[in-house]
């Protein structure tokens, strides 16, 4: 099986784009990090969106108990194999009291395996007085297949709808481990399988589309 190098997905999307909005690599929350005083690392070296209105989402990975090392500037921190446990943290400061709803999603891409869940439910979300609200979550609590052992990338992709405005923001970080994942490209085999498939998908959407036509009068 051929393997060629799986390229990492942008670092900052925004739908729809926002001229206001600014990213800073490297960078520090306004309010700081706060959430459990073991947290509370220097530097920073956190990916930042600051919104016009001056509210901020932000997001770092890094080893556990330890400080994030700096990114490369696209929002991917690299790390020797063997590191464990790994954690990243997330932030949003809604000083504009938006009502805003969440995601956060963890992707193992070496497997493909991911996982969602929202940040925001009862006894997750840590908070403060200041509308600041943070917390962390470790790789390997996921269930997404994290092991520290082989070269692999993590992907965390964190998500806030109605921040300030009606439109939905994701902020992305990539933790590399060792030389990183590697995408598989599929065999004959496989390629017949998926292309049956959406020929198959494809015969439903059809029957479909003729069933409907006949509820009209």
């Amino acid at each position: 099986m051929k393997y060629l190098p799986l390229a990492l997905a942008a670092a900052v999307v925004a739908t729809p784009a926002f001229a206001a909005d600014t990213v800073a690599y490297n960078s520090g929350p306004n309010d700081t990090w706060y959430f459990g005083g073991g947290n509370d690392y220097t530097p920073a070296n956190t990916l930042v969106l600051t919104t016009d209105a001056g509210d901020q989402m932000y997001l770092r990975m890094h080893q556990t108990y330890q400080p994030a090392p700096a990114s490369d500037g696209s929002g991917v921190y690299s790390f020797a194999l063997g590191t464990d446990p790994m954690s990243f943290d997330w932030g949003v400061d809604n000083d504009s009291q938006s009502n805003i709803t969440g995601l956060i999603t963890m992707t193992n891409i070496g497997t493909g395996s991911s996982l969602s869940y929202d940040p925001f439910f009862t006894g997750n979300d840590n908070e403060l007085m200041d509308s600041s609200t943070q917390n962390s979550f470790r790789l390997n609590w996921g269930g997404i297949g994290f092991d520290p052992g082989v070269d692999d990338t993590y992907r965390v992709d964190l998500t806030i709808n109605g921040l300030g405005s009606d439109t939905s923001r994701t902020l992305s970080v990539f933790a590399k481990l060792g030389d990183g994942a590697m995408g598989a490209v599929p065999e004959p085999a496989t390629w017949a399988l998926m292309i049956l498939g959406f020929g198959f998908i494809g015969g439903i959407q059809r029957k479909t589309r003729q069933k409907v036509k006949l509820t009209y009068a």
